[in-house]
């Protein structure tokens, strides 16, 4: 009953966000924008990396890593760039305006200082439970999870209330010690409805991997990656509106519109 009732809410959650996504496609301009340039950035490291490279090594010469430190953190703030620009566009959509691009690009430059911080916090965390994860997975994804629900309203705030992220991480501990167990409803189920979207892009690269023929098994491979690419593009715009929901309801105490009848204090519910 719980169970149901918890799974019921993520339901209701993906739902209502889909339905302002629906309604505001260019929202999800900001998730295709980040991995475009994510990509391209990344691919020009490489290129220069290479042609830098000793001719014949077979190891990185130590100058290298804090270069790749660099590239790191780098395309790290690319990555939290689109999504701050998500977000202040979402948060216009949800209050009933109209978004736009070039508004999300003007919003996260306006903040673009105030993001560098967060950047550096936030890719230090992900990068030690990567390091974690390697070694011991079980524990390692618990605390991805935990890392991403206490994490979840500090970029909201960061861009929306145009605060430093000290200033955002001392305004929100109390709401994130509040909200520690029981806001996974609306993280992880989010995630959860959206990782379904990816199966079957997934299923059509698994069918033509195992094929394995000339004609059918090329188109298959790349249906299934425009599935896979499409669904992860909708996961992160979903995502991006839903932060933006629960912000706008821990702020106001009010519910927005397109989110209406949905119980968010099962989002963000006291212990």
């Amino acid at each position: 009953m719980f169970f149901s009732a918890k799974l019921s809410t993520s339901w209701q959650i993906f739902k209502a966000s889909a339905r302002v996504l629906r309604s505001r496609k260019e929202l999800a301009a900001f998730p295709i924008l980040s991995g475009l340039t994510i990509f391209l950035t990344g691919f020009a490291m490489v290129l220069v990396a290479a042609l830098l490279l000793p001719t014949g090594s077979d190891t990185l010469p130590p100058t290298f890593y804090p270069l790749i430190v660099v590239a790191y953190f780098v395309l790290a703030y690319m990555a939290i760039f689109w999504q701050a620009a998500l977000i202040s566009q979402a948060n216009v959509a949800l209050e009933g305006g109209d978004p736009s691009v070039a508004g999300g690009i003007g919003a996260a430059a306006q903040r673009g200082a105030r993001l560098i911080p967060w950047t550096l916090i936030s890719g230090v965390v992900s990068w030690v439970l990567s390091e974690i994860e390697d070694r011991v997975p079980f524990i390692g994804r618990l605390l991805d999870v935990a890392w991403r629900v206490i994490s979840f309203q500090v970029l909201p705030t960061i861009v929306l209330e145009d605060l430093g992220t000290i200033e955002t991480i001392k305004k929100t501990k109390d709401t994130l010690k509040r909200s520690w167990g029981d806001n996974v409803i609306g993280v992880v189920g989010l995630g959860l409805f959206s990782a379904l979207l990816v199966l079957p892009g997934a299923a059509l690269v698994y069918l033509g991997a195992s094929l394995w023929t000339t004609v059918v098994t090329p188109v298959l491979l790349a249906l299934g990656a425009l599935l896979i690419v499409t669904a992860v593009v909708i996961g992160s715009a979903l995502t991006g509106i839903f932060q933006t929901a629960l912000y706008r309801f821990t702020v106001d105490g009010q519910v927005p519109g397109p989110f209406a009848g949905i119980d968010l204090n099962q989002a963000l519910r006291t212990r």
